[in-house]
């Protein structure tokens, strides 16, 4: 039966340079099932190191962690009442008047124009939400940070004008002032150590699937031998006959395909240490060689250049929570 494999020493060693460089408490990006890794497996791991507070997709992945943090921001809620240790974040007006759960984080527009609350509308959206919510946080996310530029400083400096102006907001009335976030992975490694935030928001540098030397990748994937062939000289294998054997060569036909979220080929596919051949299936996958299990990457990083089009996220979160998961 195929399998993840999840490193959890190159996980902690990840928390460890996270942790060295940044100088900040991590709050740990685990939705999306933790990019593909397991959001249980990988829960159980971050609790056992004393990390505290997790971010999360939805209420579905913030019931199943829910006992493992003091703290879990949910960043697309159901708006209905959660328990104690949950916070939604609120990126509209809308939600901001319809939600009915006590805890909250403002997420503000500072330059990603995507889901957020508008710094026009701050002075209305704070008299609303600290009247209203016990407000936990404000944070905003990065448009550009995996690049060089300067759109990463233009927005912290907008976030610095943010904090100041939420600070000042909560001393002149007397609410308590929350927490503040902005850094994602590529922020922690671009960004100065800075007082402006109190929490760093590590998601693919937990998981080693970013450029970054100094950290490690988490997850392997296995497939296990469904039977083994012997393919002659000038015979094809899978669908439409993309690939022709030069010579007889022995074939292992492995437990892993589309429909397990391994993205799509149709000729060739480079794997650790041999090559997959012709269409992918459904339910399986042909390699050259005969095995009893096939790693199909061992570091993402490297697997994602198979493919021009797409980036490590993509293939780490396809990968089917159904799958086994494994720490070892």
């Amino acid at each position: 039966m195929a399998f993840i494999e999840i490193n959890k020493n190159n996980l902690l060693h990840n928390i460890d340079i996270i942790q060295k460089t940044s100088n900040k408490e991590i709050c740990a990006v685990i939705k999306d099932n933790a990019y593909g890794h397991g959001i249980l497996q990988i829960a159980k791991i971050l609790q056992e190191v004393g990390i505290k507070r997790v971010c999360v997709r939805n209420n579905m992945e913030a019931k199943l962690v829910q006992p493992f943090f003091e703290e879990i921001l949910v960043f697309f809620p159901e708006l209905t009442y959660n328990g104690m240790n949950i916070s939604y974040t609120i990126s509209d007006l809308k939600s901001l008047k319809k939600c009915r759960h006590k805890k909250i984080h403002l997420k503000f527009d500072t330059g990603m124009h995507r889901n957020a609350l508008s710094l026009e509308n701050l002075d209305e959206i704070l008299e609303m939400a600290f009247k209203k919510f016990e407000v936990k946080g404000v944070f905003s996310h990065f448009c550009c940070s995996d690049e060089v530029g300067n759109d990463t400083f233009i927005q912290l400096q907008r976030f610095k004008e943010l904090k100041n102006k939420v600070v000042e907001f909560c001393k002149k009335n007397n609410y308590e002032i929350p927490k503040f976030h902005i850094a994602n992975s590529d922020a922690i490694f671009k960004l100065p150590k800075s007082d402006l935030f109190d929490y760093v928001r590590p998601g693919i540098a937990l998981y080693g699937g970013m450029k970054n030397e100094n950290l490690k990748p988490v997850m392997s994937l296995w497939g296990e031998a469904i039977k083994v062939m012997e393919i002659k000289k000038n015979q094809y294998v899978g669908y439409n006959k993309k690939y022709k054997f030069e010579k007889d060569t022995k074939v292992t036909l492995i437990d892993l395909g589309y429909s397990d979220g391994i993205l799509y080929f149709d000729k060739e596919l480079s794997l650790k240490e041999t090559k997959a051949v012709g269409k992918i299936s459904m339910d399986s996958v042909s390699v050259i060689g005969e095995y009893k299990k096939v790693c199909i990457f061992d570091d993402v990083r490297e697997f994602v250049k198979n493919y021009p089009y797409t980036i490590t996220y993509d293939i780490l979160t396809k990968l089917k929570p159904n799958i086994k998961r494994v720490v070892v």
